[in-house]
């Protein structure tokens, strides 16, 4: 795929002022649109990738997907889709602001109100996406781009699922820190996949780190499936009870026991209070996740629940043989004293 710099003039109508991003797919630039002197995101995608089939499913789910969603303010607007040469153009709508990964990373975890502000409109996006047929698939902070007054617009479809599109829809893609467990474990995807990474981003926002992680993406990915999550007010105590319990049943690992759509999510964050008094979330930490790739049925549980008998009690069973010795000492004492 060429390369351009700024001041070049993509189709003879969009003229370059920087290069946003480069991906394995594409590249974006912010270029001036010089017929409407708008300032747009034109995404070129690379030939090659084009030119797979797998590609050229990525691209025909993106262009959809946008335009599907166009009247949803959360979601990056779609202006233009065409080739010129050997090169395809997207053309979006240029969103200025960073992305909420830059935000989290500048400022850590988010307050209640900043909780409710982001999170309600992404509940929003990928309800509107849900009722359409469209499974996100890579729900992530990074994909999150923000305007300068801080609006949120969901971005990033090149993965999405999509009814007519199903070459890619049983394969495991994504980002392991975002996964769910399905997905994972090569199953299609389905509303409840991105209700779990949208839980993931949240229990990161309210507690300042992520639940599942590690520098290998493979070992992300098995705690996923294989480890319950520390319940984030055990991280961050100013957590309020009512919102672990909504991040809890969102991470579920079982889709059955998720949300079963992220409008119910927004409706119960919203009814979130900080001095709030609610019964804690019963985590479905010992249900079994069945693996379909290996038809094998895979416990669930927390690093202390793998531990051998004698590792978990070794403390209790210390106390307990110290007890009993010196119980027989003092027996002895009276009886031979």
């Amino acid at each position: 795929m060429q390369e351009y710099i700024k001041g070049d003039l993509l189709a003879d109508r969009y003229q370059v002022i920087e290069r946003l991003g480069k991906g394995g797919m594409a590249s974006v630039y912010k270029s001036i649109d010089l017929y409407t002197k708008n300032i747009v995101a034109v995404k070129i995608i690379s030939p090659e990738i084009v030119l797979k089939p797998a590609g050229q499913e990525r691209f025909e789910i993106e262009k959809e997907a946008f335009a599907k969603l166009g009247n949803n303010p959360y979601v990056v607007k779609l202006y233009d889709v065409f080739q010129s040469g050997s090169d395809w153009f997207i053309i979006l709508e240029n969103v200025d602001g960073g992305t909420l990964k830059d935000k989290y990373q500048q400022f850590g975890a988010m307050t209640l109100s900043e909780i409710k502000f982001y999170f309600t409109k992404l509940c929003d996006a990928l309800d509107n996406a849900h009722k359409l047929g469209i499974i996100h698939r890579d729900i992530k902070p990074d994909n999150v781009l923000l305007t300068k007054s801080g609006q949120v617009k969901l971005a990033d479809f090149g993965i999405s699922v999509m009814e007519g599109f199903e070459s890619e829809a049983e394969k495991a893609i994504g980002t392991p820190k975002y996964m769910p467990p399905e997905v994972i474990a090569a199953q299609k995807p389905t509303p409840q996949s991105d209700i779990y990474s949208l839980g993931i981003m949240l229990y990161e926002f309210s507690t300042g780190i992520a639940p599942f992680i590690g520098k290998d993406p493979k070992k992300i990915a098995t705690r996923h499936i294989k480890e319950s999550p520390t319940y984030p007010r055990l991280i961050n105590p100013a957590i309020p009870q009512s919102l672990e319990n909504i991040i809890l049943k969102m991470i579920e690992k079982e889709p059955n026991f998720r949300y079963q759509s992220a409008a119910e999510v927004k409706e119960d964050i919203l009814k979130v209070r900080q001095t709030d008094i609610v019964k804690q979330y019963n985590y479905h930490n010992k249900i079994l996740f069945i693996n379909s790739s290996k038809s094998k049925k895979i416990k669930v549980g927390t690093y202390y629940d793998k531990l051998p008998f004698i590792a978990k009690n070794k403390f209790s069973i210390l106390l307990s043989f110290i007890i009993l010795s010196f119980i027989l000492a003092f027996a002895l004492v009276l009886v031979f004293v």
